[in-house]
């Protein structure tokens, strides 16, 4: 087969689909391969990486595109690349396509065959390609929330761990998948005082075996939800429903529940926001950024937001 490696053009997506050691393979089992010069060098490839492994440099995604019979992507493509795909060529990548109407009837119309990495199953269900991005994701959420609970970033000035003689702060982690499991194991390697909700007994009876001993289990339903936002410090959302958006379990008077300057993270997965509203309710409290939108980009390296939202 003849596969190609465009460079990801998507704002801020600094990965490649592929690495030397995986072109290694491909070309070692005699599979052509095309890489766009200079795909891999923001993750730390050179071209001459890929040459070594037998891949072929090629000037421009368009080259790509043409050449290919399947296409190996990270992000979905954006507009620019729609009119590049093209029928029967194969596209392997992460889609969204539950977030995206425009995605989904550009590829419809082109005649390509799309292969979304997020559904793709094992027979328990499980979803093998999207375990590794969760488990940065679930990182990196808590990491961005210890770093806006700081005073300087809007936050309340808690440590997570507290300090002797001052109390932990408090870690909600609604889902307790992939995602929600690294997000609370890194919240209690802290030092914090977790709590992870989830549907499942099974699975809450597996955490309560596995996880630490500050962390706790909780049944996930609105109520319990609205009692633990009331002392909150950090609220992670990592609800996933594979294929389709997730529920809306956080909603807009929720937030009042919330004293001021505390701080939400959301797996942003355009599939998984687990909140409910779009922009925070007139303030008598004063959200942090990561409360209401901040959240970051899934699953590349975290930045703060570019504008400050209107109602600090």
């Amino acid at each position: 087969m003849i596969i190609g490696v465009p460079k990801e053009i998507k704002n801020n997506e600094n990965r490649v689909a592929l690495t030397p050691s995986g072109a290694k393979e491909l070309t070692r089992r005699g599979h052509r391969l095309y890489v766009q010069a200079s795909a891999g060098v923001n993750s730390g490839f050179s071209d001459a990486d890929y040459v070594a492994a037998g891949a072929e440099i090629l000037p421009t995604i368009e080259d790509v595109y043409a050449a290919a019979e399947m296409i190996v992507k990270v992000k979905e493509p954006i507009e620019p690349e729609y009119g590049l795909v093209r029928s029967g060529q194969v596209v392997f990548t992460y889609f969204h396509f539950a977030s995206s109407e425009a995605l989904t009837h550009a590829m419809i119309r082109s005649g390509a065959v799309c292969c979304a990495y997020e559904t793709v199953e094992r027979a328990d269900r499980s979803l093998p390609l999207l375990v590794p991005m969760s488990e940065v994701a679930g990182r990196m959420a808590t990491q961005e929330g210890m770093y806006y609970l700081e005073r300087p970033r809007g936050g309340k000035g808690k440590l997570l761990g507290g300090v002797p003689g001052v109390k932990p702060a408090k870690v909600l982690v609604i889902g307790a998948g992939v995602v929600g499991t690294a997000a609370a194991r890194i919240a209690a390697g802290a030092g914090a005082d977790v709590t992870i909700c989830d549907i499942s007994v099974p699975r809450l009876t597996y955490l309560a075996d596995v996880m630490p001993r500050n962390v706790k289990t909780l049944m996930s339903n609105e109520y319990n939800i609205r009692q633990e936002l009331r002392d909150t410090d950090l609220v992670i959302g990592s609800v996933l429903i594979p294929g389709a958006k997730a529920p809306k379990l956080v909603t807009r008077d929720m937030l009042w529940l919330m004293r001021p300057a505390r701080c939400w993270s959301t797996w942003p997965s355009t599939r998984a926001a687990a909140s409910r509203h779009r922009t925070p309710p007139p303030t008598r409290t004063r959200y942090t950024r990561s409360t209401a939108s901040c959240t970051m980009p899934w699953p590349t390296s975290p930045a703060p937001c570019p504008i400050p939202p209107p109602w600090r």
